[in-house]
């Protein structure tokens, strides 16, 4: 695994634990990385995260961020394990913890109550009531917006920014462009002057990539919020707590359905949707079901299990 870490412009998401509530053998408890080149993003931290993360073989010291959805066990029981773990393996790497009010709280109780301290470089940033949350995590622009659920929940849209075109090297030789400065600054985005002529960088560059964008929403009733940070996500991952035949207790428990997770993704024009947040109260004959489901209505589903890796593509590069 320590292999992804010198990728060029890969992004995967590693699913640590995606059940619900209750873990179970098959499916561990909220939690799931997302590996960009250099680094790892951890959305949740349910408990058993630790042990995840080492089965998996990701290096947690890679780990730079963790995004909070809301303040509810199971998705933030195992922080104080991992934190505390990481000082006695002598980290030195700074993290980031991103959440809703109180995370900061909790975990300034647990450190009074346990008597431990954290000497690596550790930063908490809450968000607010407001829509305007938005910052830089890694090669990420992140939005973060409050969803529809029993306590203050957000969803994240992390989204990444385009990669210059295709330098067409035989079209530069054709127009006399010779080898060294003058090629790299077409290639980002500057204009050169050949022989008296100037040259654009549109005419030996491809047009722009488009960066992926990767929505969490997890825990959340379909809701306008969602719609929005989820509108043309190239990998969309949604609260799937329950099968179709089970909308009402969805909406009594602020969840959503399979059916329900496929529809916003239609809606959202989405490029794949990953079901997540399974209960256990699902079987594998349910699970199953509630993959056809969810199929029925946007066909490029996916239910991820434990320890299993999705590379996201670039929209058109797949």
């Amino acid at each position: 695994m320590i292999g992804l870490f010198v990728m060029t412009d890969q992004v995967k998401i590693q699913f640590l634990g995606t059940g619900a509530a209750v873990p179970s053998l098959r499916r561990g408890l909220p939690s799931l990385a997302i590996l960009h080149d250099g680094g790892i993003i951890l959305c949740d931290i349910g408990e058993g995260t630790q042990l995840n993360i080492l089965r998996a073989g990701l290096p947690p010291s890679k780990i730079h961020t963790i995004l909070i959805s809301h303040l509810h066990g199971d998705h933030i029981f195992g922080l104080p394990g991992f934190l505390t773990s990481q000082q006695m393996m002598d980290r030195v790497n700074p993290l980031t913890i991103i959440g809703p009010p109180g995370i900061r709280q909790y975990y300034d109780h647990i450190r009074s109550i346990a008597g431990f301290d954290i000497q690596y470089p550790l930063y908490f940033k809450e968000l607010t009531q407001e829509e305007n949350n938005s910052m830089l995590v890694g090669p990420f622009q992140v939005t973060a917006k409050p969803l529809e659920h029993r306590t203050v929940c957000y969803g994240y849209r992390l989204s990444e920014s385009p990669k210059a075109g295709k330098f067409n090297s035989q079209a530069a030789a054709a127009l006399g462009i010779p080898e060294g400065s003058q090629r790299r600054d077409l290639q980002q985005g500057i204009p050169v002057q050949i022989n008296g002529k100037l040259i654009k960088p549109e005419q030996v560059v491809g047009p722009p990539v488009p960066g992926r964008i990767i929505a969490y929403l997890t825990d959340t009733r379909p809701c306008v919020n969602a719609l929005e940070l989820a509108r043309t996500a190239t990998a969309l991952i949604f609260d799937s707590t329950f099968s179709g035949d089970h909308a009402e207790r969805a909406q009594q428990t602020f969840h959503s359905t399979s059916v329900q997770a496929a529809e916003l993704a239609r809606q959202a024009v989405a490029g794949q949707l990953l079901l997540w947040h399974i209960s256990i109260r699902n079987g594998e004959e349910i699970e199953a079901a509630m993959l056809r489901e969810a199929r029925t209505i946007f066909p490029n589903t996916l239910m991820p299990a434990d320890y299993e890796t999705v590379e996201i593509f670039r929209p058109g590069q797949r």
